[in-house]
């Protein structure tokens, strides 16, 4: 469910919102839609946003125009599909709404990757239902970041993109669950096709921030969509993270500890389907944010593994007296990553 980083104004105003829902037929077809039968293609994302980035407080959100409007683009699935990812780019200063038909009662996920290739940005979503109520976001205007739930119901729903600055490349990805279902999976394959592993849809691609936190650059990010996980709580973003290295540096240091993570300290093992891999801790502070790493590493065949979690959250005394905030379900997150680690196969 799974974007709201970087500003604690944006957390305070870019819901992420999640839930649970089944898959419909919608109408027309894009030009850049792509297929919706899921290929997981090897490789995908990396970013450069600062590092451990410091939050400061506005107390009023500076107008931005209206945006100019560049139509309605209906969304239809492939026969029996369940998702679709949308390429597309969008300029600053407009809007681009995609309609999907769906039906009561059905989980709909929506969520958006950036390329690696030019400036990250915020891109706010507003997703409204043919008879005029909002869905996201859920309590203030200005837009989501991405959003997962039950759909109240059985019409046409308008997802519209508002990008800050220009968005050359971006997929945007609807996921519906199939009707009678809560969840559906997806799958990754790493770029050397020797490893594998599955993820539910309250997980989506991301770009990733490339806070360093990691002794291996990841090849792939999946950030938590779930609106229940960060509405009201002082979870900020929460990442699973994959990568690999056949740099022999790399491969002779990678059970060991790195300078790259903050104050990492060995843990233990943990075994992965009959696997053996080093599991340390790291974490570090900045201005009231809190990071924390849960790193598992391995070795196979010359080739370096890392998963990580990365958990950044935000003090509650940081917030406004009036303000009531709840520290965030960390069993409840730590379960969930561990779920995914546990479909991890290397060949």
């Amino acid at each position: 469910m799974r974007y709201r980083f970087l500003f604690l104004l944006l957390l305070l105003t870019l819901s992420a919102c999640t839930f649970q829902v089944d898959v419909l037929t919608p109408e027309p077809v894009l030009e850049n839609l792509t297929s919706t039968s899921y290929s997981p293609e090897p490789g995908m994302l990396t970013a450069t946003p600062p590092p451990f980035p410091t939050f400061t407080f506005s107390p009023t959100i500076p107008p931005s125009p209206i945006p100019s409007d560049l139509g309605t683009y209906p969304i239809r699935f492939a026969p029996n599909g369940t998702y679709i990812d949308v390429v597309d780019t969008i300029l600053a200063g407009t809007s681009k709404t995609f309609s999907i038909n769906a039906m009561k009662g059905q989980v709909m996920s929506i969520s958006i990757h950036q390329s690696a290739e030019g400036n990250w940005t915020v891109i706010p979503i507003k997703i409204v239902g043919a008879d005029g109520k909002t869905i996201c976001p859920s309590k203030v205007d200005g837009g989501c970041s991405s959003w997962r739930g039950v759909l109240p119901a059985s019409q046409d729903y308008f997802v519209t993109l508002m990008p800050v600055i220009d968005v050359e490349d971006f997929t945007l990805r609807v996921a519906i669950n199939p009707p009678g279902t809560t969840s559906q999976s997806f799958q990754y394959v790493s770029k050397n096709n020797k490893a594998i592993f599955s993820y539910p849809d309250d997980f989506a691609p991301t770009r990733y921030p490339e806070y360093p936190v990691n002794k291996i650059e990841p090849e792939y990010a999946i950030s938590y969509l779930n609106v229940q996980a960060f509405t009201d709580t002082n979870l900020v973003e929460a990442y699973f993270l994959f990568g690999s290295s056949d740099n022999t540096d790399v491969v002779g240091s990678c059970l060991q500890v790195s300078a790259q993570v903050p104050n990492e300290q060995l843990v233990g093992n943990v075994s992965i389907n009959g696997r053996q891999f080093v599991r340390s801790e790291g974490g570090g502070v900045a201005t009231g944010n809190f990071y924390e790493q849960i790193i598992s590493r391995t070795v196979d065949n010359g080739t370096c593994y890392e998963v990580t979690f990365l958990i950044h959250s935000f003090s509650t005394g940081a917030f406004l007296p009036q303000t009531v905030i709840a520290e965030y379900d960390r069993t409840t997150l730590l379960q969930k990553f561990e779920a995914i680690l546990s479909t991890l196969i290397i060949k």
